[in-house]
């Protein structure tokens, strides 16, 4: 029986897949659903674009950075190498879930020495990471595949990262007792960048409430979709159906993510980013908060805020930044 905060199918479903529409086009949309799981998965990844995340937003990236660093220029891939990776010796690192390899090249600019390997299912962004990498002359070596399936040296990396990709596994207290600890160092650290909100993104009503309290309060401007002609009406919590379909590994244990890094790993450092309101509220009109006018700060400015306000009544976050280290036990 499903509770009271989670949908099978909602309205919101339909009003995606109609933008998905006439964003890509049919042949492409379709291409997106295949019977086997790992090809769902995989074809999504392929086939994806963040053009209108929130977390394209400039000021939104200088807001966490300032969270996380204490300084909205610097990101948490420079802050992580000077304050824990200093060691002139080069160091091991695995990226899992690495996308098209952002985050590796950060490491690899400000840890010259260090071996560093990112591992994504996606051929096409593995691809892209690659070329990036070559283009920047960073010796980055990336594989498209399952990590586990690789022939990954026990005991042997200073560091694993993740970042906004932890949460698309499932079991994760096991998965990080039997699938990570093992290739870490002892005293090895683990580096998240997270969400950590309700499974399969089934947002609890507060949140969708607080969402659509704001999404009315914004100009008709900055409600507008992709296609420059429909506006963002309402905020939906996204049907369970579309979530298996389009995308099986989408946060099938995302709220339990937290606990299970401390059954496993000894918190070094660990901050509460927020992005419970964010995330839905500007999820497909995100595009409309990329120039630097006054008037859009001031609109991110008072969103913020609003969503500070939300964690610190709730004392919830859907998402985080971590530093966790392995000890003995």
């Amino acid at each position: 029986m499903l509770s009271k905060e989670t949908t099978l199918i909602s309205i919101g479903d339909f009003v995606d897949v109609y933008q998905k529409l006439k964003q890509k086009g049919l042949a492409k949309f379709l291409s997106l659903f295949h019977l086997q799981a790992s090809k769902r998965v995989s074809g999504k990844w392929d086939n994806y674009q963040a053009a209108s995340d929130f977390w394209i937003i400039p000021e939104l990236q200088a807001y966490w950075n300032q969270k996380i660093s204490g300084n909205s220029a610097v990101e948490y891939e420079e802050y992580v190498a000077k304050k824990y990776l200093s060691e002139p010796k080069g160091l091991k690192i695995l990226s899992i879930g690495c996308g098209e390899g952002v985050h590796e090249r950060n490491f690899a600019k400000h840890l010259k020495n260090s071996e560093i390997i990112g591992v994504d299912l996606s051929e096409k962004r593995i691809q892209i990471a690659t070329e990036k990498a070559k283009d920047e002359q960073l010796h980055i070596r990336y594989f498209a595949e399952d990590f586990r399936k690789l022939d990954l040296l026990k005991g042997s990396f200073d560091v694993v990262l993740f970042s906004s990709s932890l949460h698309h596994f499932t079991f994760l207290s096991r998965f990080l007792k039997e699938d990570i600890r093992p290739l870490l160092k002892n005293k090895g650290y683990v580096v998240v960048y997270e969400y950590c909100g309700p499974n399969r993104l089934q947002w609890k009503n507060r949140q969708l409430q607080q969402a659509n309290v704001l999404l009315k309060q914004l100009p008709k401007s900055y409600k507008m979709f992709l296609d420059g002609s429909t506006i963002k009406k309402k905020v939906y919590r996204p049907g369970l159906l579309r979530m298996l379909l389009v995308d099986p590994s989408e946060a099938p244990d995302s709220s339990n993510l937290r606990n299970a890094i401390h059954q496993n790993f000894e918190i070094v450092e660990e901050k509460m980013l927020g992005w419970n309101i964010l995330h839905i509220l500007l999820k497909g009109i995100a595009h409309n908060f990329l120039d630097s006018t006054n008037q859009t700060k001031e609109w991110l400015h008072f969103l913020i805020q609003r969503e500070e306000e939300f964690v610190l009544k709730t004392k919830e976050t859907d998402a985080i930044f971590g530093v966790y280290q392995k000890m003995e036990r």
